[in-house]
């Protein structure tokens, strides 16, 4: 199974997914590939967003923004787009099983913002994967 998390500009929020859906499936025991980009992507990941990662205890290596080209999109199984920015963009990836789109708020610039975006993320994830809390 492939899946993918899109963005605007995979600095924060599907990074924040693809670091969370790796954490779950591996505690799970599940095994798929787990990819996320930007639609404009930025040149690095928000530190904001590294800091609350590294808050949780939830690697960070590997984590980089990459346009859709980088990512297998036309065979993802599972296309979650996040923000209208990304949903309006990826209309055209139309070849995946399933498709969701996840109307999460860009955070503001200080660290209680990324800290709920990460929140909100996470609650996704677990409903995603069907995690009890």
């Amino acid at each position: 199974m492939k899946i993918g998390f899109v963005s605007e500009r995979n600095a924060v929020r599907s990074i924040f997914a693809e670091a969370l859906a790796k954490k779950y499936l591996r505690e799970l025991g599940l095994r798929a590939e787990v990819f996320s980009a930007g639609v404009d992507p930025a040149k690095e990941v928000h530190p904001l967003t590294l800091k609350v990662l590294e808050e949780k205890g939830i690697p960070t290596r590997g984590l980089y923004p990459k346009d859709l080209s980088r990512i297998p999109y036309k065979k993802l199984d599972v296309l979650i787009t996040i923000g209208e920015e990304a949903k309006e963009k990826c209309e055209f990836v139309i070849s995946h099983k399933r498709r969701e789109s996840w109307n999460i708020e860009k955070p503001s610039d200080d660290l209680n913002s990324f800290r709920k975006v990460f929140d909100q993320i996470e609650s996704s994830i677990r409903e995603l994967f069907k995690v009890e809390r």
